[in-house]
């Protein structure tokens, strides 16, 4: 009985998340775009920004300093740049 009602939890919490899912090319993304993201949303993207650029430059470590500070520097170009795509706003602020 408890895997059955595992099994009807797991349904509807996939069945949800396939409810909300959606097809976003993160290259498109501007600065101005990120700003209206809610906060979970906003972190998402950034994390997934974060690993995109570490699969780019092979590192496999994480040092949540090092995310941190990636992030207020790529917030410091949008602020400047909200035209620009948040990928190219890492760039330039990694110097790629």
């Amino acid at each position: 009985m408890k895997r059955l009602a595992l099994a009807a939890v797991a349904a509807l919490i996939l069945q949800s998340a396939a409810a909300r899912a959606e097809m976003l090319d993160m290259s498109t993304v501007t600065c101005a775009q990120l700003a209206e993201f809610g906060e979970d949303e906003g972190a998402w993207f950034l994390i997934w920004l974060d690993g995109w650029l570490a699969g780019q430059a092979d590192v496999t470590t994480v040092d949540r300093e090092e995310i941190e500070d990636q992030i207020d520097g790529i917030a410091e170009v949008c602020n400047e740049k909200p035209e620009l795509s948040v990928m190219n706003a890492a760039k330039e602020f990694l110097g790629n």
